[in-house]
């Protein structure tokens, strides 16, 4: 025992008089455009976000403004109006997608063309949603279900109407929570660190939503997690680029989703 002592030891101080480095770390200036854009089978004013890459982690993204952009299904134009003007999003008129039909994106800014395309699918309807108690005394929390096909959903809840909250801050009374089902079998996502609970009293409004994916869509959504809420567990991935269905000089990703919602009560 006395040996095993005496040979650790040395290793123990090689450890305290460690010093910290300083690292010039060179950041490649890409200024690359960076779309989201969502098209729904909602009859509704749909729009498209444009800003450009930033190299500072803290650093506010730059809109694009000024830029030309339409979504087509082979015969009809939607033309995407910037609203207000230096926002760098872009509104159509009222549009609704539909299922079986692809659409393309078109965006031109300054002379540089963009162009990305996705496909409608159907969504299956939502099974009856769950919650139960929390360990939290008097709350609920949501029970997450997978759905039978690749979705997304998200939750919109809030609490801020019932009495005692209403002077409450609104981001002490809301909460949004999402979830994703995708047809895949990821070590990462099985091992995924653990998301913070979402607490809620009795007599709060759940809005949920429920969104089809692409198989692109998918594939997006998953290296996007793979670098997001699925990082940090011990089965990480090395670090890389997320799949966009822009093409070359973009990032982001066009989608176009069936939804289906329903509102509840929790009692």
């Amino acid at each position: 025992m006395k040996k095993q002592l005496i040979v650790l030891l040395p290793f123990l101080l090689l450890l305290s008089c460690e010093k910290p480095a300083d690292w010039d770390l060179q950041n490649k200036e890409t200024n690359l455009l960076v779309v989201e854009a969502l098209l729904t089978n909602e009859l509704k004013n749909h729009s498209v976000k444009l800003t450009h890459t930033v190299t500072d982690i803290n650093q506010k993204p730059i809109p694009v403004t000024g830029a030309a952009v339409a979504v087509s299904d082979g015969n009809n134009v939607a033309v995407f109006i910037e609203y207000p003007t230096g926002s760098g999003v872009y509104y159509s008129d009222s549009v609704q997608a539909v299922i079986g039909k692809k659409y393309y994106l078109f965006i031109d800014d300054e002379g540089s063309e963009y162009v990305a395309s996705d496909e409608m699918v159907p969504v299956a309807p939502m099974k009856s949603i769950k919650y139960k108690p929390a360990s939290k005394e008097e709350y609920y929390e949501i029970v997450f279900q997978d759905s039978s096909d690749p979705s997304f959903k998200e939750y919109w809840i809030s609490w801020s109407h019932l009495p005692g909250y209403e002077t409450e801050p609104i981001y002490s009374t809301t909460a949004r929570v999402q979830h994703y089902t995708l047809k895949s079998i990821d070590v990462n996502e099985m091992f995924k660190p653990d998301k913070k609970k979402v607490y809620f009293p009795k007599g709060s409004y759940i809005l949920r939503r429920k969104y089809s994916l692409s198989e692109v869509h998918q594939s997006f959504l998953r290296t996007m997690l793979s670098e997001t809420d699925w990082r940090g567990s011990i089965f990480d991935i090395q670090k890389g680029n997320v799949l966009t269905n822009l093409s070359m000089g973009a990032i982001g990703f066009f989608a176009v989703s069936t939804v289906v919602s329903d509102t509840t009560i929790v009692k």
